[in-house]
């Protein structure tokens, strides 16, 4: 049976995993599921959502394993999951930070990744390979240019217009009928019994208000748009190498006039960088860097087993 590499991207609502031949490169699996058990829990308890997901949908013979993680905003939180997957497994195991996937996927490993999906975040690499990131912070204080952060403002903003006496109605009507509630306090209410990952859910409303002339939500959008070209401003200030920056995530993904926003914002603050918006999902790049560590550590038996062994010849 021939040896099996494997990705996954565990982002804040779904985790895809993709699994391919490690010669020929053909892809065996290419799943999606929700992400689930992931936040709140420990490194060991991840590690084995991971290598459950890897004996459901992929099955035994692994290469190599390399994850993109969600939360593991910080070298050392790579590291204690990478520590807490390779304790159980034989295989060689990489875990980075999931908005590291979008320069692998774009076949620019160094490039500066914005993911604005669920959450938002800025991931970079140093010119001496320090990755370093920004933002990231949750739904709570941050992620203003995900969804989440998206929904957030565009429902605070919706009330406070509806208190002064200016209700934008666009963006309540389109808010309201995506929740499936009739007034716009309503919503408020409702998203605090839910996990702020549903309220992803509303974000394609508060894109449709604005595309139907709501002005609150044209102002929340482009503020989220602003937050992202913050992120890419500050790992830059921090050392990050900038020549290409690669954005990507499902609401970069699918609102390509705020693709489009966010790239002439980045245009105007990174003039020498090119800016690309990945048209492949991250998962990919995991995949690309899951080879990469089978290759390495193929070549490294190969020089091993070429090594002339000690003693003297007859």
């Amino acid at each position: 049976m021939t040896a099996t590499v494997v990705g996954i991207d565990v982002g804040g609502s779904k985790t895809a995993v993709r699994a391919a031949d490690a010669n020929s490169g053909t892809l065996s699996t290419n799943i999606s599921v929700p992400t689930q058990s992931w936040r709140g829990e420990s490194f060991p308890t991840k590690a084995r959502v991971l290598l459950d997901l890897v004996d459901r949908h992929v099955g035994n013979d692994i290469a190599a394993l390399a994850v993109g993680a969600h939360g593991c905003d910080t070298q050392e939180q790579c590291d204690r999951l990478q520590r807490a997957v390779a304790e159980m497994v034989s295989f060689p195991v990489r875990v980075v930070n999931d908005a590291h996937l979008l320069s692998y996927a774009a076949g620019y490993p160094k490039a500066i990744g914005v993911i604005s999906g669920t959450g938002s975040i800025a991931v970079g690499t140093t010119p001496e390979g320090q990755r370093i990131s920004v933002g990231g912070w949750g739904w709570l204080v941050g992620d203003d240019g995900g969804a989440t952060g998206l929904v957030r403002e565009a429902v605070r903003a919706a009330l406070i217009a509806s208190d002064s006496g200016h209700c934008d109605r666009i963006l309540e009507s389109s808010l309201t009928a995506a929740a499936g509630v009739r007034r716009i306090g309503e919503v408020s209410m409702k998203l605090m019994l839910e996990r702020p990952e549903q309220w992803a859910l509303l974000a394609p409303a508060v894109f449709a208000a604005t595309a139907a002339g709501s002005p609150v939500a044209k102002w929340v959008v482009n503020a989220a748009a602003h937050s992202l070209c913050d992120l890419v401003d500050s790992i830059v200030k921090r050392g990050a190498v900038r020549e290409q920056i690669v954005l990507g995530g499902t609401v970069i993904a699918s609102q390509a006039d705020y693709a489009a926003t966010v790239r002439s914002l980045l245009a105007v603050s990174q003039p020498n960088a090119t800016t690309v918006v990945l048209n492949q999902p991250p998962v990919a790049g995991a995949l690309v860097i899951a080879k990469m560590i089978h290759a390495a550590g193929a070549y490294e038996a190969e020089v091993a087993s070429a090594k002339p062994t000690s003693g003297r010849s007859m």
